[in-house]
Formats: C-alpha cells, structure tokens, sequence
C-alpha cells in the first residue's frame, strides 16, 4: 500500500496572538503600519437550532443558495447532514451512507471534478490513538424542499485515508484549498499546542493508501489551563484569502495565500465569541460572499444548540 508525501518546503514559527473583546485587531501587523484587517461586528445570537442538532459539530456554506448551511452532529450519532437555513430554521435533511463515522468533526464547501463537493472530515481522536483519520468527498446533496422528508442519501466520491507523522493527534477542524490544491487540518491544542498541517488534493485523489500529511508550524494561539481555547472549526473564506479557526470562545482570522506562503509570525486577528453566549460552540463557516461568518454550537444540558453569527467587513 502506498504512502503519499507532499512536496514543498514551508515556514515554521510561531504567532503572534492579539487577543480582544471589541472590534476585530490586526495587533503587531497593525502597530507595523501594515493595512489594517477586516473590521468585526460582535459576535450575536441568531436563534436556537432543531433539537435534532444538539450535539452539531461541523457546518459548511451551500455554494448555490446564500442562506442555507449544511451541519453534522459528532462522534455517537447517525451520519446525516441536516441543512439549516440563516434563521436557524431545519430546511431538509439528508443521510450520508458507505462513509466512516467514528468522529466526524467538521464539515467544508469546495470545488471538486463534480463541480462542488463537502469534504466530511471523521477526524475526532480524543485519546490520540488511531493510527490513521478518514476524509470524504461527497457530492452535494439536493437543495432541499420539504424538512419533513429526507433525501436520498449520499455517498463518498472519494475517501481519504490521513496518517499525523510522528503518530495520532486530536483534530476538529478542516478546511479546504480548492484553488491551491491543498487540505488543511488545524489539531485541537491537546499538549498545549495548536498545529496547521496539509495535504495535497491531487495526491489525495490519486495514491492507493495511507496519505501523510505534512505539518506547516504552530499556531500560537492561547490554551494554558483551560479547555475554553481548545480548536474546534476552521473554514477559509470563498475567495482563499482568509483562514477562520475558532475556539470555544474566540475566532481568529489570518491573511491565507496557501500553506507555502504562510507566515506563521504574522498575527491573526482576533475576536471574543463570548456576547453570543453559545453553550458549546463547535462549528464555522463564511458564507458565499466571504463578509460574514456563521457559527454552530452543541446543547449542553438545559441549554440548546444554538446558531450564532459574526460580521467581519472586508
């Protein structure tokens, strides 16, 4: 069986983290006279998402419709997408057959051979034991017409098998570089470091086993003690040029023109996700016009899963 490496060399450092709790802030870049970032509205409240999602994870635009969503629940339940719309409202529901389900944890929109796919990411490890994670290429499913009937299921075009080198690692999040052809997965901050690895889309689609990633650095974004800091949703903007990952608490923003170029000593913007009050907040994603970031959050006892939004103006 073979195993696949990417080429390319890449910058390993550290980030310089700006963390605020008002308006977006481009921190050292800024005070460098560089040209300040997108400005960030707080982040607010939208509405309670069905109670179908409480456990909802990962969440990825639907490139044909503005304000439809598609989200997954994680590790311990049945494989289905559910599309939401930008009020919280359950539009359809569709079931996802033939794919691993072990932990899926996030979900992304990109261009794919079919036109547009999701990118189902079962790369959940708590532990750090699997000796391997598992992404599939799925088709988009129907737009959908009545909640109360699911569609057909779907089922991967594509399966990727992913191996961390120097063993398993806790991960959560995914994005996806069409243009670029890269795949990138943001690990969760275990051991107290968050790291950016990638994998490249052509070897993916053409290499008949194990893919090892590569990894790009360190993201310095603050953990210390508390779990609040842990990484649980990356999406990158429609138009490649800004990676969002999140926490539990904050979103962070950095300028993206593919893992070669990235500097991992520029500061990302950053902004306190606490004023939407989200009980557990999992998912990410930008919508189509790349102005406005949405957010998913599991229930956690009493309290609901909620869909939560923040505008960040170009």
């Amino acid at each position: 069986m073979a195993t696949g490496m990417i080429r390319g060399s890449f910058v390993l450092a550290a980030v310089v983290v700006s963390s605020t709790a008002g308006a977006c802030s481009s921190g050292v870049a800024e005070s460098n006279g560089d040209p300040p970032g997108p400005v960030c509205d707080g982040a607010v409240s939208v509405g309670e998402l069905p109670g179908e999602l409480f456990e909802a994870s990962g969440m990825a635009r639907d490139p044909r419709r503005p304000d439809l969503f598609w989200i997954h629940n994680d590790s311990g339940n049945e494989a289905v997408l559910f599309a939401v719309d930008a009020a919280a409202n359950l539009a359809g529901t569709t079931p996802v057959a033939d794919a691993t389900n072990r932990d899926v944890e996030d979900l992304a929109t990109a261009r794919c051979p079919e036109g547009w796919c999701l990118f189902y990411a079962d790369i959940g490890d708590n532990l750090s034991v699997h000796p391997d994670v598992r992404i599939h290429r799925l088709p988009l499913p129907p737009l959908p017409t009545d909640a109360a009937v699911p569609s057909a299921p779907v089922r991967p075009l594509m399966s990727y098998t992913l191996v961390f080198p120097g063993g398993p690692r806790d991960a959560e999040s995914l994005f996806v570089d069409a243009e670029r052809g890269e795949l990138g997965v943001v690990t969760k901050g275990r051991a107290d470091i968050v790291e950016l690895y990638v994998a490249d889309l052509a070897t993916l689609e053409t290499v008949d086993g194990p893919v090892a990633l590569e990894r790009v650095g360190s993201l310095d974004v603050p953990i210390g003690a508390s779990t609040a800091q842990f990484i649980t949703g990356a999406d990158l903007s429609p138009d490649g040029r800004r990676l969002a990952v999140r926490s539990y608490t904050t979103v962070y923003l950095w300028d993206w023109d593919g893992a070669a170029n990235f500097d991992t000593l520029s500061a990302p913007r950053s902004e306190t996700l606490i004023p939407a009050l989200e009980p557990q907040g999992e998912g990410i994603a930008f919508t189509t016009d790349g102005t406005t970031l949405y957010l998913a959050s599991e229930g956690v006892g009493a309290r609901p899963p909620k869909l939560s939004r923040i505008d960040c103006r170009p």
